[in-house]
């Protein structure tokens, strides 16, 4: 049915996650979070470089402090003793750097302190005196992740895995990652391990959901996102992917059951609404249609009314223009003194198509009228109009009644063949010359026909069938038009040719009689005189 071809393809366009999520901000918030980074303050000296004995005294002492979470007196220790380092005051001790681990910890309390920018620098340079310093790589990786810098965290999230790093954040950043630079079996691969590691996490889930989405895994999303809306079922977003997921996999009717929950709970909204109506739609169920498109007008503060008419028009589709009407109606009463004068107009077209589709035509004209005093460069307007003045005309009775429509028909028609909406001058060429065509008038309508063809978008195969099939009529038409007017030739020729003989004729007997008068001796004048 035609009307499935229509609605479905609204159906494709609802997954919520075209876009790769982002690691949520609140995350950096977490104890999980905290923990990992400030625990990052201690050494490991199998994988990590080495601190000198005085250093090493330093780290004892910071210790204390950092445990009392007293980051800012810490990070005031560390740089006196850095410039104590790097600036002694004994004249006899040579300066020097202190280790990356200092330089590292210094990042961190940077890091702690809100110093993004200084912590980024520490960062790199603890990497540039101890290239596989794992901790250094993995907080580098954190510290762009949180600034949204995925791509730049990538390389050092690696490398800080390679050298042994392991957690599931380091697994989840990673999926993100991968996510991020279109990788979605790599990313389901780190978010399975990071949900292995630590189920609990949301974000793991979320972004193994993410993953199977762009994989178009739908079967295996939707169960995943079973277990998200069971944690968490008064939120909409899940029973809606989920939603997603079934109209993927072609079972609709799951879909619409989630849309009801949702209506139910109260957590629904215009989108997921219309979505629902158009799946009863595409069910051939007006009625239930009908009552989710309504729902989705009453609910909305700023109503779609575009959207609305393409409702109106699903159920006019299904044959069911008092639904149709009903919507409408509905329509108008909550949103009558906000429509544009363009809203207006299509309002009155659709209500146009429902008269019509009532067998109201001549309403349906009226309707489409008021249209074009409100817009009177409405093409679409203009269109129909022409459109029901044509069916008016094969409806009439009365020859004299049917003439006076079809020249309204054509003389709308005429005004948009030229419209700058090339759909509409595209219809009206082509309705135009249908017109021409039923009163055999081929070789007019032809010239309509390669002008539709111009405009036509898509496969032109049936109406290039259509044009070769009147190029044909109108050929024989030519011919019959040539071999008559040859005829009217010849005869005017004929005519000529008798009148001239005719003519001829006349003049020899007049002169004839003229010589015997001579031979007499006298002229007709001659004689006259002489009485």
């Amino acid at each position: 049915m035609i009307l499935r071809s229509c609605i479905l393809f609204l159906l494709t366009e609802l997954v919520i996650f075209s876009q790769v999520i982002k690691v949520s901000p609140e995350w950096f918030k977490t104890p999980d979070f905290g923990k990992k980074f400030v625990g990052s303050y201690g050494f490991l000296p199998r994988v990590e470089p080495k601190v000198d004995q005085e250093e090493a005294m330093l780290i004892a002492e910071l210790s204390e402090i950092l445990a009392a979470q007293k980051f800012k007196e810490a990070e005031s220790r560390l740089l006196a003793f850095v410039e104590e380092r790097k600036n002694p005051e004994d004249p006899n001790v040579e300066g020097k750097d202190v280790s990356a681990a200092l330089i590292f910890t210094l990042g961190n309390l940077y890091y702690q302190n809100g110093r993004n920018d200084d912590a980024e620098l520490a960062y790199k340079t603890a990497l540039k005196r101890f290239p596989e310093y794992r901790r250094a790589h993995k907080n580098l990786a954190l510290l762009y992740a949180r600034s949204d810098r995925i791509a730049e965290a990538t390389p050092h999230l690696i490398k800080a895995m390679a050298l042994g790093d392991s957690d599931h954040l380091s697994y989840g950043l990673l999926g993100h990652a991968m996510l991020a630079d279109d990788k979605a079996l790599a990313a389901e691969a780190a978010f399975r391990q990071a949900y292995l590691i630590n189920p609990k996490e949301r974000d793991w889930q979320v972004g193994l959901v993410q993953a199977l989405l762009v994989k178009e895994d739908w079967s295996q999303a939707a169960r995943m996102m079973q277990s998200l809306i069971d944690d968490n079922p008064d939120n909409p977003t899940m029973w809606k992917q989920q939603a997603n997921c079934y109209i993927q996999m072609g079972e609709v009717m799951r879909a619409a059951e989630n849309y009801e929950v949702l209506k139910l709970k109260g957590i629904t909204d215009e989108i997921s609404l219309n979505t629902l109506g158009d799946i009863y739609s595409n069910q051939e169920e007006p009625l239930l249609a009908l009552g989710a498109y309504l729902s989705a007008i009453r609910i909305s503060e700023i109503v779609d009314i575009n959207r609305a008419l393409k409702s109106a028009g699903y159920l006019l589709q299904l044959e069911a223009p008092e639904e149709a009407a009903k919507l409408i109606s509905t329509l108008r009463a909550q949103t009558e003194e906000t429509l544009s004068a363009d809203q207006k107009t299509a309002i009155f077209v659709v209500e146009s198509n429902i008269a019509e589709s009532e067998g109201r035509l001549e309403d349906a004209a009226e309707l489409l009228k008021e249209a074009l005093k409100i817009s009177p460069t409405s093409g679409e307007s203009r269109l129909r109009l022409g459109e029901i003045y044509g069916k008016l005309a094969e409806e009439a009775i009365e020859e004299d009644e049917a003439k006076a429509f079809r020249i309204e028909a054509r003389a709308n028609l005429s005004l948009v063949i030229g419209d700058s909406d090339p759909s509409v001058g595209y219809k009206a060429n082509l309705r135009l010359a249908s017109m021409l065509v039923k009163s055999q008038n081929y070789i007019d309508a032809l010239p309509l026909i390669e002008e539709a063809i111009r405009l036509k978008k898509g496969s032109k195969e049936s109406i290039e069938q259509y044009k070769r099939r009147v190029e044909r009529a109108a050929k024989r038409q030519k011919e019959k038009q040539e071999r008559l007017e040859q005829k009217r030739r010849e005869l005017r020729e004929s005519l000529k040719n008798s009148e001239d003989a005719d003519k001829n004729k006349v003049d020899e007997k007049s002169l004839k009689k003229k010589s015997e008068n001579v031979k007499e001796g006298l002229e007709p004048s001659d004689q006259q005189d002489e009485k």
